[in-house]
């Protein structure tokens, strides 16, 4: 790509990022010193280097079409770190007792301090918690939260644990709703010892009773109804994750996290924002949240591939709001990052349609839901995060993407709707949250696989779509399935029944975000053996009966060090199969040479994928043709670490996966699509 002439680079930049080269190769060693590395060796070789990566402009430079300013740094209009937000109502509204805080607090010190398993400590004191929330306000909760995370430095997502529990991070109120709801006989204790402290046992998957959820599966459940010859183009974006905080210059390969902030240091080499080691371009760093010019370029770069005009509706799997830690974040900077971003894409895709989905980042506390029994006979009014399902809703009535009626049932339900296209297609669009690790209200009654309610929803809106012979797409977040390490098992075995009850005839497809790559999920038809009584084993799958695809989206943000990603589907006018895919990338390993951030044709899915050329051209790329592909990658290696290399949108250090135990992992988690599956997987973490 052409530039400025080498005389424009400026000369003490130059100098400064040879110092730390021989430095950095002797203090790090871990991936993100090759990234630097990549970094420096990249702007020092090349002869078109350009400053504008640095450019310490604060609005964004690349043009717009009548959408928002966004900014950088937190200027503008941006909501400072320590805006506090409203917290939730207490469920004991008591007056504070020092004595009987103490009490309990000696309790869990016993505890701690006894000769027990590291399992029975957990769930001892966790039911010493659910005790005290049960007859102790909100206050002395939160102390002892405070006072115990002091003591055993269990994981926190702030600067300090009074941050964290009570002070603008703000979560001790929402735990101390959840410990007054938690019950051992339900498995409780067990679960929330698992997934958050890891101390005890994985517990068991539970098995489904079909028939207290849906009719059982008829024949015409089972045919596909005959494609049309006919295509629809079809946008696939996710995880935008959009960071106005993001500082041009300042340090891109710091100790903490997040990085590309003005607090960020890098502490093995004393670097900050005055003489950062890595300066954080304005288009973009692998380990950091997208800046404005990086997301803005996403769609400004659509025309050199398609024309916009020619696409039928977009999908957004989620997530808006950049990964800042508890104490960061307020609901004035969630509601800013969902009313700018939405205003973007409105401004950018015009008259094109986008149906979104709520991603675990787009809430406060991250990830946070509860089901509206909470509070029993509120009816949803009285949910702690009616104020986003109401903000959200009403941002995508105004877009005119979903309809009053719609909305108004978004807002009651956690932001879920279904709405029909202009093409016939029925998108149901559900909170993924209910099924997510990091929901603590997933903690409760956790032998419940639908506490929240939401999948009787799904369930309900797929009979009537299969009552009329009407096609339905599933969009939503987090996945439901794959690694096993971000859905719980009981909500997604049900999930994977529901699937398998309305797949293949009326269930077109499913996607997902969330994983920031770019990444496949097989449903499959459930072996005889499944079925004991009315009860089903959901593990039990049949992996020569492919049913339905999930797709999940690549990120425009680059963080956890993926390039940045698009995707476009081809799909039957009909059906509503995909019947192509093509991926766009930006690679963000040379954005310190950027004017703009440059984007490209990654990949053709067909091409890629239909290695023995066998698949018929005018054949879906449905579960078969991924089922076959799973086999191929068995005996075919190149393969694997094809799939590996795409699903980082081709990053620079993408893990490697050269082992036919990676390759076999990989497949593992393509066919598991419950979270009880995924943990069925071989697990390593690579490379292997």
């Amino acid at each position: 790509m052409a530039g400025p002439s080498p005389a424009k680079f400026p000369i003490s930049l130059l100098l400064f990022l040879l110092s730390f080269t021989i430095l950095t190769i002797m203090l790090l060693r871990n991936v993100g010193s090759l990234v630097l590395l990549q970094y420096v060796t990249s702007t020092l070789a090349a002869t078109n280097s350009t400053p504008e990566a640095l450019n310490p402009q604060l609005t964004n430079a690349i043009g717009d079409n009548g959408g928002p300013v966004l900014y950088y740094n937190g200027s503008g209009d941006v909501p400072p770190y320590n805006e506090t937000s409203p917290i939730p109502t207490p469920l004991t509204p008591l007056n504070p007792s020092n004595e009987t805080e103490d009490y309990y607090y000696n309790q869990i010190l016993a505890i701690i301090n006894s000769t027990e398993s590291n399992c029975t400590k957990c769930m001892s004191t966790t039911n010493i918690m659910h005790e005290a929330a049960l007859t102790q306000p909100v206050s002395v909760i939160t102390d002892m939260l405070i006072r115990a995370c002091s003591l055993t430095h269990f994981p926190i997502y702030a600067t300090t644990c009074t941050s964290e529990f009570s002070g603008i991070g703000g979560i001790g109120p929402y735990w101390a709703q959840l410990y007054a709801k938690m019950n051992g006989s339900t498995g409780d204790y067990q679960a929330w010892c698992y997934y958050n402290y890891d101390t005890c046992s994985v517990p068991p998957t539970i098995e489904i009773d079909e028939s207290f959820y849906f009719s059982p599966k008829p024949v015409k459940a089972s045919i596909i109804p005959e494609p049309s010859g006919e295509t629809i183009n079809v946008l696939h974006i996710s995880d935008w994750h959009l960071d106005p905080r993001y500082d041009i210059g300042s340090e891109a390969n710091c100790s903490q996290y997040l990085c590309c902030r003005p607090y960020s240091t890098n502490t093995a080499l004393d670097t900050g924002v005055s003489n950062a080691s890595v300066p954080a371009s304005r288009f973009g760093y692998l380990y950091c949240d997208s800046p404005p010019d990086l997301a803005l370029s996403s769609f400004k770069s659509m025309p050199q591939f398609f024309d916009i005009e020619d696409i039928s509706f977009a999908i957004f799997t989620g997530d808006i709001v950049s990964h800042d830690n508890d104490d960061q974040l307020s609901r004035a900077y969630i509601e800013y990052e969902e009313n700018v971003t939405y205003a973007v894409f409105k401004a950018e895709m015009g008259n094109v349609p986008i149906y979104p989905t709520l991603g675990n980042h787009d809430s406060l506390p991250e990830a946070y839901n509860t089901p509206n029994n909470i509070f029993p006979g509120a009816g949803g009014k009285d949910n702690a995060f009616s104020w986003n399902y109401e903000f959200l809703s009403s941002l995508w009535l105004q877009d005119g993407w979903i309809t009053a009626s719609e909305a108004h049932g978004a807002s009651l339900h956690y932001g879920a709707y279904a709405h029909t296209t202009a093409q016939g297609l029925r998108i149901i669009s559900i909170n993924t949250d209910f099924w997510y690790v990091d929901n603590v209200f997933n903690y409760f009654n956790f032998t419940n696989p639908d506490q929240s309610g939401i999948l009787k929803y799904l369930v309900k809106e797929l009979e009537a779509c299969e009552a009329r012979s009407q096609r339905a797409w599933i969009i939503g977040h987090v996945l439901s399935g794959y690694d096993g390490t971000n859905a719980l098992p009981n909500p997604t075995a049900l999930f994977y029944s529901i699937v398998r009850r309305f797949s293949p005839a009326t269930i077109a497809g499913i996607f997902f975000g969330h994983t920031h790559e770019d990444q496949l999920q097989i449903f499959y038809d459930y072996l005889p053996t499944s079925l004991n009584g009315t009860l089903r084993n959901t593990n039990a799958i049949d992996i020569s009966a492919p049913l339905t695809m999930g797709f999940i989206g690549p990120s425009i943000t680059p963080l956890t060090g993926n390039n940045a990603g698009y995707q476009l589907y081809q799909v039957d006018a009909k059906t509503f199969e995909i019947m192509g895919i093509q991926t766009y990338f930006a690679n963000v390993s040379e954005s310190l040479t950027w004017t703009s951030p440059v984007w490209e044709f990654e990949y053709d899915a067909r091409t890629t994928y239909n290695v023995n050329g066998t698949w018929p051209k005018t054949s879906p790329l449905n579960a078969t043709f991924w089922n076959d592909v799973t086999y191929s990658m068995l005996s075919n290696q190149s393969l694997v670490e094809t799939y590996n290399l795409l699903e980082t949108k081709s990053s620079v250090v993408t893990k490697n996966c050269s082992t036919k135990a990676c390759g076999a992992q990989k497949v593992c988690y393509i066919r598991s699509g419950s979270g009880g599956q995924g943990y069925a997987c071989p697990y390593k973490d690579g490379p292997f």
